[in-house]
């Protein structure tokens, strides 16, 4: 893919603006990012409570067809990552098909609400080929080339930091606002009227066209332009073995890769059980307030993390302040536990939870880039293209998994769907069961991620010289020869008069 008939990039600086970092990193994902929230939220509430899908086929199919999309969207994910590593042009390997995805994109969301009624058979079938073209086909293309852009865009820490936060920022926006204008406003309007559902999220996916394009002349690969500069040819290129056996190298990679896994398994289950806990457990069916001050408040603090997170981090040291902050989460949900139904009590809960994950909440990119680095650093290759088509593989499979196990406990524990004019009880068992996912998963899965970045911290130490960092140091041995001497601290060295530094 040459691409020669591209758009330029409208950044022309080697460092990376204004422009680019508010326009290319946080205002254009905005479109696929609130189509994106919306569907991974209440999609399978639409399925459930609009189209009673629940009961198709004894609840079997929503329990199984998580897995099957799930699964071959890995396969489409790892394509398009060697895609991505093998496009050559001149407006880089990734961004292209953010431009691509831009033009797929309405149409693959009206197929996901389009369900037709009457045939068992058509319907499953309606459902499942529309999730793969949406998941597999076109959040794939976008996916892949999104979780790049932090990393492409430059190898300078600061502004990777700096981009990392703005990123950070747009999922924090499209969050709060999903989840407090949908629950407030939009939910109590379209009820469960099927064209309503369709209607509402046409408009959304036509909005993120113009924003997926101005994303992609906002932004600016200058890694990409690097490699193409020092003549990197596609022949020279790892295949996907030799790029695994490459990122195998970097125990650091190793241990992110784990580290997300198991985060995004936490997040997807807790993030799919959220409108059923807050409509049958916290609050009422759709009362337009309790999933809302849920979001509002509880996640306030996340708001207040884009301006916290980087002085937070300097202060403390990064990875101290990212397990520190895990393990206040820890606190905040057990505080949630003690009063599951109690509104006033979870909320404190989830406050306190949010202030612990702002570290490791908005520092996930630049973990990324330099696992990435690393991995160029000890193999000689860069595997950016591999490493984002297994990271959001990760991502796909644990919402997947996610999903059938929300899907499967609901069906044993005989979730009664909604009718119209009529609001149904739940059994104890299926109350449980949604707090089980949304509060004690998270808890179980906190201290482990928090033992992992200390692992990161071991096999990548940054710290200064003044601190910890070993020095070496000339010291005449008893034979009269000079050696080498390594002291933990300048402190050290200046006790030891026998020592002079080089």
């Amino acid at each position: 893919m040459k691409g020669g008939w591209l758009p330029k990039s409208l950044c022309r600086s080697e460092k990376v603006g204004k422009a680019e970092r508010y326009l290319g990193h946080l205002i254009g994902p905005l479109g696929f990012g609130f189509l994106s929230i919306m569907v991974n939220s209440y999609l399978n509430v639409y399925y459930t409570d609009v189209c009673g899908l629940g009961r198709l086929w004894g609840g079997a199919f929503m329990s199984v067809y998580p897995i099957l999309v799930k699964s071959l969207d890995i396969v489409t994910y790892i394509l398009a990552g060697w895609l991505v590593d093998r496009t050559v042009t001149k407006q880089g390997k990734a961004r292209p098909y953010l431009l691509m995805s831009a033009l797929l994109l309405p149409v693959s969301a009206l197929f996901l609400f389009l369900v037709p009624e009457g045939n068992s058979v058509l319907t499953a079938g309606a459902v499942l080929t529309s999730n793969i073209f949406f998941f597999a086909v076109v959040a794939t293309l976008y996916g892949t080339a999104n979780t790049l852009m932090v990393p492409l865009t430059s190898t300078d820490v600061k502004e990777r930091s700096q981009l990392a936060v703005v990123v950070n920022a747009q999922g924090l926006i499209t969050g709060m606002t999903v989840t407090v204008i949908f629950p407030t406003v939009i939910l109590p309007c379209i009820g469960i009227d099927q064209g309503k559902w369709i209607t509402v999220m046409v408009i959304t996916a036509g909005v993120a066209v113009p924003l997926l394009v101005l994303q992609y002349l906002f932004t600016r690969e200058r890694v990409t332009e690097r490699e193409q500069a020092e003549q990197k040819r596609e022949e020279t290129r790892p295949g996907l073995r030799e790029q695994l056996r490459c990122c195998r190298k970097s125990s650091m990679w190793v241990t992110l890769m784990a580290y997300f896994a198991l985060l995004g398994l936490a997040n997807a289950l807790s993030s799919a059980a959220v409108f059923y806990y807050c409509n049958w457990v916290l609050g009422t069916y759709n009362d337009g307030i309790t999933q809302v001050m849920f979001y509002a408040i509880g996640n306030l603090p996340m708001g207040i993390g884009v301006f916290l997170c980087n002085p937070i981090c300097k202060k403390l040291g990064r990875t101290r302040a990212m397990v520190g902050g895990l393990i206040l989460s820890c606190i905040g949900l057990g505080v949630c536990l003690v009063f599951p139904r109690n509104l006033p009590v979870v909320l404190a809960g989830q406050f306190i939870k949010a202030c612990g994950t702002i570290p490791s909440g908005y520092l996930a990119s630049v973990l990324l880039g330099e696992a990435l680095d690393d991995v160029e650093k000890k193999s000689g290759a860069r595997c950016d293209g591999f490493t984002s088509s297994l990271y959001n593989s990760l991502l796909t499979i644990t919402n997947g998994i996610a999903i059938s196990v929300l899907n499967a406990g609901m069906a044993v524990f005989q979730y009664a769907a909604p009718s119209a004019g009529k609001v149904a009880v739940q059994p104890q068992g299926m109350q449980v069961f949604f707090v089980f996912c949304e509060m004690v998963v998270p808890l179980l899965a906190y201290p482990v991620l928090a033992y992992l970045l200390r692992g990161l911290r071991k096999e990548n130490p940054r710290r200064p010289v003044s601190r910890s960092h070993d020095v070496g140091v000339v010291c005449p041995s008893r034979e009269g020869r000079k050696q080498i001497c390594t002291k933990t601290s300048l402190k050290d060295l200046t006790k030891d008069n026998a020592c002079q530094m080089r």
